[in-house]
């Protein structure tokens, strides 16, 4: 129990820590495009975001993908779509060795409403998830954040569409 109340604060000091390298401020949006919902519904838009977005990879770390939504979506649906395009988009010793920590990471999505934007941010060797600025969680290691922006960059993407408009490219 005292480990549980101590996350938030935690979380919370490494937020901070993070702004003080990267203030909200000096993201530059680099690409957007709709979120799609079985390829025709528009439920949202993802931007990705970068202190400088003339760099020859823009995946490379530090970097921030957000998506903002316009209606509800629960919790759960956002871990479920994350593991299945994980499990797509690794190899299978790759996928079990990070099961569990995609696992855990997921399990910190929370039901979300019409505006609300959960964002990751890469930077520091380490991914940060937060919803509507509010850190949620964190997990170390440039392994562990490539394999997760997979989901959206992998050859097996959840839209090729997002991918490309991500990318910049048309």
């Amino acid at each position: 129990m005292a480990t549980r109340s101590l996350t938030l604060p935690i979380l919370l000091l490494l937020a901070g820590l993070l702004g003080n390298s990267a203030q909200a401020s000096d993201w530059q949006l680099c690409h957007r495009s709709d979120v799609k919902a079985l390829r025709f519904i528009t439920v949202g838009e993802a931007r990705l975001l970068r202190l400088d977005c003339n760099v020859e990879n823009l995946l490379a770390a530090p970097m921030r993908l957000e998506f903002s939504y316009n209606r509800e979506v629960p919790g759960d649906a956002f871990a479920k779509a994350a593991l299945n395009f994980l499990e797509k988009n690794l190899n299978d010793r790759d996928f079990e060795q990070l099961k569990p920590r995609f696992e855990r990471f997921n399990s910190h999505y929370r039901d979300i409403d019409d505006g609300d934007t959960y964002a990751m941010i890469y930077q520091d060797e380490e991914l940060l998830l937060m919803l509507n600025d509010e850190p949620l969680t964190t997990e170390q290691g440039d392994r562990f954040a490539r394999a997760y922006l997979r989901i959206w960059f992998g050859e097996k993407p959840y839209s090729n569409n997002l991918k490309q408009a991500l990318l910049g490219n048309p």
